[in-house]
């Protein structure tokens, strides 16, 4: 599923609006890459600096539970590029979000998950939640 990071109106998509797509859940949500304009990092990582985010990045030190997933997409302005897992209990990758040069989401899901009907009914109605203005 393919969703285009900015609206005919040439306003951002934002991260944190692609998220809402999914009901909490209690999977495990790993950053894997990122490149991308980052506000404020979660109290979670203290002070860390922009260089310190990426080697936690590269050494796989960035996972989130579905609070701590939605608080760093809170702090990103804009994702450039990157890729986020989110795997379940047995460790089964459920989603892969991929951020694609500023141009577009991809968001693979797996089959077997119960709510991927759902998620892809509202890609393909344009139904990516907004934010009140």
């Amino acid at each position: 599923m393919i969703i285009p990071m900015w609206t005919s109106e040439r306003a951002l998509v934002p991260l944190r609006e692609v998220l809402q797509l999914f009901p909490p859940n209690n999977w495990r949500w790993m950053v894997e890459d990122f490149d991308g304009v980052i506000r404020r990092l979660p109290t979670d990582f203290g002070s860390a600096t922009w260089a310190q985010f990426q080697e936690m990045v590269a050494a796989g030190a960035v996972a989130f539970d579905w609070n701590g997933i939605q608080q760093f997409a809170d702090g990103v302005d804009q994702m450039i590029e990157g890729r986020i897992v989110a795997t379940d209990e047995n460790d089964t990758t459920v989603v892969q979000l991929d951020a694609f040069d500023s141009t577009e989401y991809e968001i693979i899901i797996d089959p077997a998950w119960s709510g991927v009907a759902a998620v892809a009914s509202a890609v393909r109605s344009g139904l990516v939640p907004r934010r009140a203005p």
